[in-house]
């Protein structure tokens, strides 16, 4: 006759009595594990090591004076697949017995259902992130979700909606689940739009896509923060200038999934620009889901059926108005100016501050502008002279300005923090022909904003014009030119990361592919033919002239490219463009010098440290159809 043992401190047991009745069963519930002791009648001992708690065999055997054997399992519920159910104040581990005397899949000759409840604490409990065959979470109850702006400490809601630009937002998103089992809550996608209603056509700026990747993280400073709950997202935001709006409406689809069930089309991804790689936020071990976020789209390949499957939900935030930090002057900063009074003098390349005391009795040395202490103190004044590549300026490049900013701040002896901050600014115009240098590494931060249109084309032999055919002669060069159009956004670097020849339009995983840059911008084929880049005349443009190759002769060939917009001043061994020369081997194309950044092209090319950059856009394009000819035959 089955029986049944309970312990206190809130351990409660069930056991669904349906077994056989020679069956002797001792089940001892804890807070986290079970024991079991099964006593096999006779007739079972000659298959004592075919009973299973779930997929699990018995942790130990022993032999009783009556001839009988016990088996016992003392395993974790998590340990041997049971199914976890949420009812009211108790977590729900359900499993169960069984005698297979036959290996699977034929059925179990007996089975016997093992229930444990435990006493849910609301405050503690939410399941481990990504831990996939370690339970079934059941439940049910209505989601409310919800998405707010924080204050600067992400102490609570902020008070008001207007940012600084280039400042970090905190954006709070999370799902109340008071009935319903713990869910992990995921940014689907995410984009900032002018207005409350995405409608179609509507202009919008990508934050969030591919199923959660944070694609803001690979081109600026944005981040997800690490979670202190399942049910709750923070998206640490750089602000930046809508081109279309000076309102800023932030649109994201929510998505509460099943923790334990992660895949590529349900994760959160940082870009981690110091190791060149996407990041899983919860659990870096499995960042391989992260492994799409550059491709076209992510789509789980074996996406296993949950029973709690997921919510989505659309949610707006705003309007937010990010403001232009020289007019956001705090209240503390304006009292201050009471008391000072400062005089700046812009210069092409540096700038000069003069702060004026006219009451207060503050220790000048203490005032810093940006990262730079004054260059000369007396008495009521502080000078700074100083050139924007020191005291960590920040460059902003639109289509007609170039912008120089920083903050001047004070903090008391006593105060670490500073007592007051007053932004600096210096605005000039900007040149026609003006681009950073193509290979200057700088202490600037430069940001930009406003769309990158990306082009590639076939050229006639010297660039000055469209080819004038599409057929060339095996053996000649191809004359190709890539180009990204940035009238208002900050000078990029235009590079190949990759690119190969195929018979069809279409880059598919069964294509036959012809390599001929690889290895993060290795032109590999430089090294067995003539191909070569060519000189650059603008940083937004690259040349190359590939050798004409035997790869489906007289049929149709397709190019297909991945073009990428980087910042100028953050090149490394994963951002390059490098060509074989006969005799001297890899050379870096923009600077000879830096030719170590080329010295990976024949291993694996992963860049080791990154500097802090703006990032960078990449674009998939296609060139052709080409057709080699062999004009001898």
């Amino acid at each position: 006759m089955a029986t049944a043992l309970y312990r206190a401190a809130g351990i409660v047991l069930a056991v669904v009595a349906s077994a056989a009745a020679n069956a002797d069963i001792k089940i001892d519930c804890l807070k986290d594990a079970v024991n079991i002791t099964w006593t096999i009648p006779l007739e079972f001992m000659p298959h004592a090591t075919r009973f299973f708690l779930g997929r699990c065999i018995p942790t130990d055997f022993a032999v009783l004076p009556t001839g009988e054997h016990q088996v016992y399992f003392n395993y974790k519920y998590m340990d041997c697949q049971s199914r976890r159910r949420l009812k009211g104040k108790n977590v729900i581990y359900q499993n169960e017995l069984t005698y297979r005397p036959k290996a699977r899949p034929v059925p179990a000759d007996f089975t016997y259902p093992v229930e444990c409840h435990s006493h849910r604490d609301h405050n503690k409990w939410i399941p481990k992130f990504t831990r996939p065959g370690l339970g079934i979470a059941e439940g049910r109850g209505e989601l409310v979700f919800h998405m707010a702006l924080l204050n600067a400490d992400l102490s609570g809601i902020s008070q008001s909606n207007e940012v600084p630009l280039g400042s970090m937002l905190p954006i709070w998103a999370a799902v109340e689940q008071k009935s319903h089992q713990p869910m992990l809550l995921l940014m689907d996608e995410c984009e900032a739009v002018a207005t409350p209603d995405l409608q179609p056509g509507t202009q919008y700026y990508p934050l969030v896509g591919n199923q959660g990747c944070l694609l803001a993280s690979k081109w600026g400073h944005s981040v997800f923060l690490p979670r202190y709950h399942s049910s709750a997202l923070v998206l640490y935001l750089q602000t930046f200038k809508l081109a279309f709006s000076e309102e800023v409406y932030i649109n994201c689809r929510l998505v509460a999934w099943d923790p334990a069930r992660l895949s590529q089309d349900k994760k959160a991804c940082n870009y981690v620009k110091e190791t060149g790689s996407w990041e899983l936020l919860d659990d870096v071990n499995n960042s391989h889901l992260c492994s799409c976020c550059d491709s076209p789209s992510c789509t789980s390949r074996h996406r296993r059926e949950t029973g709690s499957g997921g919510v989505v939900q659309n949610v707006v935030l705003g309007p937010l108005r990010f403001v232009d930090p020289v007019l956001l002057l705090s209240l503390v900063a304006a009292a201050v100016l009471v008391d000072a009074d400062m005089k700046l003098d812009c210069t092409p390349d540096a700038v000069t501050l003069v702060w004026t005391e006219t009451r207060s009795q503050r220790d000048l040395s203490l005032l810093r502008l940006g990262s730079c202490p004054p260059t000369s103190i007396s008495t009521r004044e502080a000078v700074f002279s100083v050139e924007f590549g020191n005291c960590n300026f920040r460059r902003k490049v639109t289509k007609d300005e170039l912008e120089y900013s920083n903050d001047l701040t004070y903090a008391s002896s006593e105060n670490t923090k500073a007592t007051f901050s007053y932004p600096v600014a210096c605005t000039f115009e900007r040149t026609v022909d003006w681009h950073p240098p193509i290979y200057d590494p700088a202490l600037l931060q430069t940001y930009g904003e406003g769309a990158l249109v990306f082009s590639m084309e076939l050229m006639n032999d010297d660039f000055s014009g469209p080819a004038p055919s599409r057929d060339f002669a095996l053996g000649s060069l191809i004359p190709i030119k890539a180009t990204v159009a940035q009238v208002s956004h900050q000078p990029l670097l235009l590079l190949l990361d990759d690119c190969v020849a195929t018979p069809t339009p279409d880059l598919r995983s069964d294509s036959n592919v012809y390599p001929i840059i690889s290895n993060h911008g290795c032109l590999m084929d430089s090294k067995v033919a003539r191909s070569r880049f060519e000189p650059r005349l603008d940083s937004s443009e690259l040349r190359m002239s590939v050798q004409a190759f035997r790869f489906a002769l007289g049929t149709e060939v397709y190019i297909h490219c991945t073009l990428n917009a980087w910042d100028p001043n953050a090149l490394d061994q994963s951002k390059k463009a490098c060509h074989h020369v006969a005799g001297n081997g890899w050379e870096f194309l923009d600077d000879p010098s830096y030719n170590s950044l080329c010295g990976c092209c024949d291993t694996s090319c992963t860049s080791r440290k990154t500097r802090s950059t703006s990032g960078g856009i990449k674009y998939n394009a296609v060139l052709g159809p080409v057709k080699f000819v062999d004009k001898d035959a």
